[in-house]
């Protein structure tokens, strides 16, 4: 759930329950001075009738009614309520009823009833009247239903009608503040995304709230760590790469010098040999000339694993050329099942190194996935250069691979591809063709910050 529809439906929540809370109270409260004015009312009118009787006994005059109830409507204030005096064997002898006004009698039937139910409205006071340590009667008051209902449903109006208007105005002050308040979490989440898709170069501005300012603080300073980190990784990963080219280099140079020269020597060797057995031994012949194919095969194989270790022809011919003899070797060992093309738009001969020797093993590893996994017809390799601005690689077959697969099965070339490309600061994105195969894009910056292509 969002956070600020969270925090907001939990004020509404709270405010739903103040409100509820507060009207309890107000009925409580109603309920609470209907019962008081009705005692205070019985009370009034027992001092009454103990006046009357003190002016009954001192003018020994016991003529006039008793109790005198022409004096309660004076004293008796509550409207609908009914004043009763009984006697001592419990006989109503007096009675006075106050009458009910149209205007008290409206009140929803829900509210009537539920009023009923929690408090009862239909109290009855009832007060023992005594004069001389002698009970004469009771005086009882009795409240109207109705008339205390509707006392309590229009102080409850009134009252939550106010609270109402309070709550929405503060409803909306707390909401405007709480977006206001939460406003730096999109920031930071929206940066946080950026950081994620490799956008390390993304800082959080500096927020006034204290949580905030150290949050973003913290998540600046693990981006700058990060950046730190891969630009000391990819130029380890660089380093390595120039070491293993090195390495290529010299075991090249070592096969080309040492076990190329002895292949030679073993040609002529066996040639020599041959012409001396003419003469003396004819029977060897036969067995010499077998000599030569193994030595071919080996000179062959060799040659081989002299440009998969270095090919040569990158500093030699460039790498335009080099790339171009790449495809026809792939078209020719096909056999037509696969064709490659391709295609290069821009000069990507005065390339700095590493980059030549780099893209031609992106190349060529990328057509080995193809030839070994993809089944493919067509293999289109794509070039473009933008002078001192970047490179970028488009290599697209048409065949069964996918980017699941790619992932999973062809999870070493992928590593290596990765890992070069990495080092030289590049990104790689693998897409799945609605029409079926698999499109590697690669893009590699050609000018790189001062010092990064340096061991």
């Amino acid at each position: 759930m969002n956070l600020k529809i969270h925090l907001f439906s939990r004020i509404l929540l709270i405010a739903l329950i103040c409100l509820i809370s507060s009207a309890f109270y107000v009925l409580y409260q109603t309920d609470k001075q209907a019962k008081h004015e009705a005692n205070f009312t019985a009370s009034r009118i027992s001092d009454q009738v103990k006046t009357q009787m003190l002016q009954m006994f001192a003018r020994n005059d016991f003529s006039s009614p008793f109790p005198n109830t022409e004096l309660w409507p004076d004293i008796n204030n509550l409207s609908g309520s009914c004043i009763q005096f009984l006697s001592r064997s419990n006989k109503r002898s007096r009675n006075l009823c106050q009458q009910i006004t149209e205007a008290e009698r409206t009140w929803p039937v829900w509210f009537g009833t539920l009023y009923q139910h929690l408090f009862s409205p239909d109290f009855e006071v009832r007060k023992v009247f005594s004069f001389n340590a002698m009970t004469y009667g009771s005086i009882v008051v009795t409240s109207n239903t109705r008339i205390e209902t509707a006392r309590a449903w229009n102080n409850l109006r009134a009252v939550i009608g106010v609270l109402f208007v309070s709550i929405f105005a503060v409803s909306i002050l707390v909401y405007i503040t709480i977006n206001r308040m939460l406003n730096p979490a999109k920031i930071i989440v929206n940066g946080l995304e950026k950081m994620r898709d490799g956008r390390l170069d993304t800082r959080l501005p500096s927020f006034d709230i204290d949580e905030w300012k150290r949050t973003s603080e913290t998540i600046n300073q693990l981006a700058s760590s990060q950046e730190q980190v891969i630009a000391e990784n990819q130029q380890l990963a660089l380093k390595l790469l120039n070491i293993q080219e090195e390495d290529h280099r010299y075991i090249a140079r070592e096969l080309h010098d040492e076990f190329g020269q002895c292949l030679a020597g073993i040609n002529a060797v066996t040639a020599s040999i041959k012409q001396t057995a003419k003469q003396h031994s004819p029977e060897l012949v036969e067995e010499l000339n077998t000599i030569s194919p193994i030595t071919a095969h080996m000179m062959d194989v060799l040659r081989s694993m002299l440009t998969r270790l270095r090919p040569a022809e990158v500093d030699d011919l460039g790498l335009t050329t080099s790339l171009k003899k790449l495809l026809n070797n792939w078209n020719n060992r096909s056999n037509g099942s696969t064709r490659y093309v391709l295609t290069i738009n821009g000069d990507i001969d005065n390339l700095p190194d590493p980059l030549p020797v780099n893209i031609y093993r992106i190349v060529q590893e990328c057509l080995t996935n193809i030839a070994k996994h993809a089944h493919a017809s067509l293999a289109d390799v794509i070039i473009n250069s933008q002078p001192n601005h970047y490179i970028q690689l488009e290599i697209s077959d048409d065949g069964i691979a996918d980017v699941d697969e790619f992932d999973n099965t062809l999870g070493v070339g992928l590593l290596g591809i990765r890992e070069r490309v990495m080092a030289l600061g590049g990104k790689i994105i693998l897409l799945a063709r609605s029409t079926g195969g698999l499109t590697v894009n690669i893009t590699i910056p050609i000018v790189y910050e001062e010092g990064q292509y340096h061991e």
